[in-house]
């Protein structure tokens, strides 16, 4: 096999983990002219939700993101017809090699397939994003990678009960997302990780255990009533 780059960029936390996009070595210096974030893009029937990366130019704005595999696929195959669209060949929405996207028919959707978690731990995805060093910010900030809540209307807010988040699982070569609300597994110590299963659960553990800290609930103070 011969040697091959790829860019490995940081999108940002989402659906409870720090997300990564690749991208051919051709299109790393796109990274001079745009920023790219993580987005969220729930299901209208209720079929849970997907993590893109989306890609804005630096100068006009955030006004101007829009999906880096749209962006790409443009840029080195072509328009898209209104009654098409770019989808993932390998499921794994934030592998934006060129070769990984495909022009489909709107409506397009491939034949279910179980993916084994060892074929999950050798994909490309997860062998390049292992690669990358640790955040030394997220590190020793741990508040600054805890998950917002949002609600139905996109309004902040305090508790998750409230909020319309979806997660995806914490073991970081598990790529599966919540099709509904509250459906993973949660770390019962920390009440944050969660998982699509018993198996990631365990096989994260020997990583999860080193951050995993019981969480402290604070418990409200009823004031006595006057006398």
């Amino acid at each position: 096999m011969s040697d091959f780059k790829l860019g490995i960029v940081r999108l940002g936390r989402v659906a409870g983990k720090t997300k990564y996009t690749l991208i051919d070595e051709q299109d790393i210096r796109l990274v001079e002219n745009y920023a790219f974030e993580a987005r969220m893009e729930v299901d209208a029937d209720g079929n849970g939700a997907k993590i893109f990366a989306y890609a804005f130019d630096i100068v006009k704005g955030r006004w101007t993101g829009r999906p880096l595999h749209e962006l790409l696929w443009e840029k080195h195959r072509g328009g898209i017809a209104p009654s098409f669209q770019v989808v993932h060949i390998n499921s794994v929405t934030v592998d934006n090699r060129l070769d990984n996207l495909r022009l489909v028919p709107v409506g397009w959707s491939p034949k279910p397939e179980e993916i084994s978690s060892k074929q999950r731990e050798q994909s490309l995805y997860w062998l390049a994003i292992q690669q990358v060093p640790a955040d030394p910010v997220e590190e020793q900030y741990l508040e600054l990678s805890r998950t917002r809540y949002y609600n139905a209307n996109g309004e902040l807010v305090e508790e998750e009960e409230c909020s319309c988040t979806y997660y995806e699982c914490h073991y970081p070569p598990c790529s599966l997302i919540e099709r509904r609300l509250r459906e993973f597994n949660i770390c019962g110590r920390c009440q944050v990780a969660r998982y699509c299963g018993s198996q990631c659960q365990q096989r994260d553990w020997p990583a999860h255990k080193k951050q995993c800290r019981e969480r402290k609930r604070v418990l409200a103070l009823e004031s006595e009533p006057e006398r």
